[in-house]
C-alpha cells in the first residue's frame, strides 16, 4: 500500500493501493510516518517527494468502508474517531517536518490525500487533475486541516468549495494558490530526473526554488475551466451572510441550471453540515494550521456522536442507495446557538 524509495537524494512515498484507488487506512498512515520518522534526521536525504504508482489518482481520500466497519458500527470499538486522531497527527507532523517536502498530484486528488500533502513546500498538478473536499456529502465537513485553505479563498467561492464538494482542475489550483505548478502532460518524467540531479547540488529552500524553476519551463497555459466559466454565478448564489439565504434564493432560481444542479446538490445533505461548514469558513480565518485540525476532530467527533457521518458514508459507501435519514431534515430544525456552540467553545 505505501511503498519507499531513495533515488539520489530523494525520498519518494509511493501510495499504491490502486483497488481502493489509495484510499487512505490506518496501516499507510503507520506506515507514512514511520518512513518520514525514520528520513528526518538521514543526512542522505534532502527532500521527500510523494507520488502515486495508480494512475488514475494520487488519492480517492480516507477508506471510507474501513471507517463505517472497523469503528463506526463496531460494537467493541472504543475511540470511534481513532482513525482521524492519528491521521491528524500526522498531518500536522508533516506540516512541522524538518525537510522539504514536494507532491506530485494526478486524477483523483481527495479528502485525506489532500490532507496529507496541502502542507507540501511545493505541489506539482498534472493536467488530469480532479480536486475535491467531497465530505458534507458523507455527514461531517471538509476536514483534514484543508479548511485553513478553504477559508482563504474569496468568500463565495469558498462556500462553493466547500459546501458543495465540487472538483477542481489544476489550473484552478495554481490560481488560488492550492498549488503552486500545473505541467504539462507528459512531462514530470523527465522533470523527475532534473529533481533527482538537483538534489545532489542543493538543500532546503535553495533546492525548492531551483526546481521550481525547472518545474515552470513545462509549465501549461492557464486555461477557462468549469470553475472559471461559473464564477460570475458562484459570486451571485454564494455571498450571501447565511446557509438558509444561499439554499433560499438556489430554490428560486430553478431556471437557472446552475442554481439548479447547485440546490440538487444541497438539497441532499445534512442541513446542520452544511450550517457547520459555512459557518467554519468565517471561523477558519482565524484559526492557526494546528487548530484547525482540532475543530476538525471536534466536528467529527460530533458527527459520530448524531450519527450524520454514518448516515452519510452508509448512504454513499456501503448501502450506495443515496437516501441518507440526516439528523436534521430541514434548516428550520437547525440550531444556529449550537452550531457557534460547537465551533467557537
Amino acid at each position: 500500500m505505501i511503498e519507499e524509495k531513495v533515488i539520489n537524494k530523494v525520498g519518494i512515498i509511493y501510495l499504491n493501493r490502486p483497488e481502493k484507488l489509495n484510499a487512505i487506512n490506518l496501516a499507510m498512515v503507520e506506515r507514512i510516518y514511520s518512513i518520514l520518522k525514520k528520513w528526518e534526521d538521514d543526512e542522505n536525504i534532502k527532500v521527500i517527494l510523494f507520488d502515486s504508482l495508480v494512475k488514475k489518482g494520487f488519492s480517492a481520500g480516507g477508506d471510507l468502508k474501513e471507517i463505517y466497519t472497523n469503528y463506526l458500527v463496531n460494537d467493541n470499538c472504543k475511540d470511534k474517531s481513532y482513525l482521524f486522531k492519528k491521521e491528524y497527527e500526522l498531518d500536522a507532523y508533516i506540516n512541522s517536518y524538518k525537510k522539504p517536502i514536494i507532491s506530485h498530484w494526478q486524477g483523483i486528488v481527495m479528502g485525506g490525500g489532500v490532507g496529507l500533502t496541502i502542507n507540501s513546500d511545493l505541489i506539482i498538478c498534472e493536467p488530469n487533475v480532479k480536486w475535491a473536499m467531497p465530505e458534507t456529502s458523507l455527514g461531517f465537513v471538509p476536514d483534514v486541516g484543508v479548511g485553513k485553505y478553504i477559508s482563504k479563498l474569496p468568500q463565495a467561492l469558498g462556500q462553493y468549495v466547500g459546501l458543495c464538494g465540487v472538483s477542481l482542475s489544476s489550473s484552478d489550483l495554481v490560481k488560488y494558490k492550492l498549488a503552486d505548478v500545473a505541467i504539462k502532460e507528459n512531462s514530470y518524467q523527465i522533470l523527475l530526473e532534473k529533481l533527482y540531479a538537483l538534489s545532489t547540488i542543493f538543500s532546503g529552500d535553495d533546492l525548492i526554488n531551483e526546481f521550481k524553476i525547472e518545474a515552470s519551463k513545462f509549465e501549461m497555459k492557464e486555461n477557462d475551466s468549469v470553475l472559471q466559466k461559473n464564477l460570475s454565478k458562484i459570486n451571485k448564489y454564494f455571498s450571501y451572510d447565511s446557509m438558509e439565504e444561499i439554499y433560499n434564493n438556489l430554490k428560486v432560481n430553478l431556471d437557472d441550471d446552475f442554481a439548479l444542479n447547485c440546490y440538487q446538490n444541497l438539497s441532499k445533505k445534512d442541513p446542520f453540515i452544511l450550517t457547520i461548514q459555512f459557518e467554519k469558513y468565517f471561523v477558519g480565518k482565524n484559526l492557526t494550521y494546528n487548530q484547525t485540525l482540532d475543530l476538525d476532530l471536534k466536528i467529527v467527533q460530533y458527527a459520530i456522536k448524531t450519527k450524520s457521518i454514518h448516515e452519510g458514508i452508509r448512504a454513499k459507501i456501503i448501502d450506495k442507495d443515496n437516501n441518507p435519514n440526516w439528523p436534521h431534515k430541514s434548516f428550520q430544525e437547525v440550531s444556529i446557538n449550537e452550531v457557534k456552540d460547537l465551533l467557537l467553545s
